[in-house]
């Protein structure tokens, strides 16, 4: 059989792995790195080695269909380190990244936040600043998981699809939506441009210029 934690063979008359030491009478729920729990596959008994590496096949074109899906940012995404870009762009970077539900949410709560404290605009500040902090935090780690429930429902939808046609499916769905940068850079831009003619207004009413 195959060592279910570093994948080295072991004979029938071996109890303990040669490389690594790992016992095949313990508890495989521990040590089986050919579980595939991202796509509902919990292996719970001894596998033998054809089995093992169909197994690994698959969480390896799983993994990949996940790196596909989020693009050159995947290692990043994955380590689930602080995201700067959700905390100063807030729901804008949920909108580009296609978490439309959590991006939505989120405009909703800062508009009820700003009509809370409306009249308070130091404690305005500090929420809306822990809000972003908290954004940063939690980004990384909930759209990655969000992007491995959605291959699962691919490929649950597309069970007759070879890989390679799962491959084109991912690429459609997945990235990023690159209108949601469009539109905000114009928002920008025009709130940019409306401040700025308000200013030359009032400075040309009170005659400085």
């Amino acid at each position: 059989m195959m060592c279910l934690r570093c994948g080295n063979e072991i004979k029938d008359n071996e109890q303990i792995c040669s490389k690594c030491g790992y016992n095949k009478n313990s508890s495989p729920n521990n040590d089986n790195k050919f579980a595939t729990n991202n796509i509902g596959v919990l292996n719970t008994n001894p596998i033998d080695k054809e089995e093992s590496e169909r197994r690994l096949t698959i969480q390896k074109q799983f993994d990949e269909l996940v790196e596909i899906y989020i693009g050159s940012m995947y290692y990043n995404f994955k380590k689930g380190s602080f995201s700067w870009c959700a905390f100063f762009f807030g729901p804008l970077y949920f909108l580009y990244r296609k978490l439309y539900a959590v991006g939505i949410f989120i405009i909703i709560l800062n508009g009820i936040i700003s009509t809370i404290f409306r009249n308070n605009y130091l404690l305005l500040s500090i929420v809306q600043l822990v809000f972003a902090i908290f954004q940063g935090v939690v980004f990384k780690k909930l759209y990655f998981n969000e992007c491995v429930e959605r291959i699962a429902k691919i490929k649950q939808k597309n069970e007759d699809k070879g890989f390679n046609q799962l491959t084109e499916i991912v690429r459609l769905k997945g990235g990023v939506n690159k209108l949601v940068l469009v539109i905000a850079v114009l928002f920008y831009l025009i709130v940019f441009i409306s401040m700025l003619i308000l200013i030359l207004s009032i400075l040309q009413a009170s005659g400085v210029i």
